[in-house]
């Protein structure tokens, strides 16, 4: 296992940053001081300021051979609630990123994530400085050029954060009215099964962060909150030129629909 002793002490920037993540594993002594995870399928993509972020527990990785969640039971729904996803924006100062969740799958938002970085052989130890942990990230070839965030929104105002470059997408989108969960996500999820309350679990699951691939334009799902999209595709041209994006999506119940996103801004 690559560990501290591989550090490097020149200090991160910004332009360091910049690209595709995968997560090695993560350390956090002061909860469980044994506790090692390797299994979760993490990624990080990093564009110049925009970032999204998603981690699926190891049994959702490959997919599952559903047609929409709805069919899944309630202690596959539950485990489903540990997948984490975030998208914002970050800045690095002095070697210290601050990871601003401007949406949340978790939610609601809890503020800045903020790490230590250090650099090591093909990769980047992250510390926390608010929270006892570390993670080693390691750098992933990606085609192209520099990959490029984009702030999108659609009907509803729901918010989407899309880093892409030449084979690479993370895409995420938000729950409509975020600002009203008051409770996490997983506390939310068991209410409205307990109640039997599908109105609110399709509101609950809107909320979809996908990682994939970009074959001959089409952004193909490999890894997604809604693991029975694994497979499916996101977009049908990625790379179009145009003032608009056409996304595909399947709800709670598999009825399909498309969303159409422009471009938007995030206020300072």
């Amino acid at each position: 296992m690559t560990d501290s002793a591989n550090a490097v002490s020149e200090p991160v920037s910004d332009a360091d940053i910049r690209g595709l993540w995968r997560r090695a594993f993560i350390k956090a002594p002061a909860e469980v001081p044994d506790f090692e995870d390797h299994e979760t399928h993490v990624y990080w993509f990093q564009a110049d300021s925009l970032f999204t972020d998603l981690r699926i527990p190891a049994r959702f990785s490959n997919g599952l051979p559903v047609a929409c969640l709805a069919e899944l039971d309630q202690a596959d729904l539950m485990a489903l609630a540990d997948a984490e996803g975030f998208a914002g924006r970050s800045s690095v100062v002095g070697s210290v990123c601050t990871w601003e969740r401007v949406i949340n799958l978790q939610g609601p938002e809890t503020g800045r994530d903020i790490g230590r970085l250090q650099r090591t052989s093909g990769g980047l130890f992250e510390y926390g400085v608010n929270a006892d942990f570390v993670e080693l990230w390691l750098h992933q070839k990606i085609n192209g050029t520099a990959p490029e965030g984009r702030v999108l929104t659609c009907d509803g105002g729901l918010w989407g954060f899309l880093i892409s470059s030449e084979s690479r997408f993370l895409f995420a989108l938000d729950r409509p009215a975020r600002k009203n969960l008051t409770l996490p996500w997983k506390e939310a999820l068991a209410h409205a099964l307990t109640n039997a309350d599908r109105d609110q679990l399709a509101d609950l699951f809107q909320a979809e962060y996908s990682f994939g691939r970009i074959v001959d334009g089409s952004a193909m799902i490999e890894l997604s909150s809604h693991p029975n999209r694994v497979g499916a595709v996101l977009c049908d041209n990625l790379h179009a030129v145009s003032d608009k994006l056409e996304t595909n999506h399947t709800r709670f119940d598999g009825q399909t629909l498309r969303r159409i996103w422009t471009a938007a801004e995030l206020k300072v």
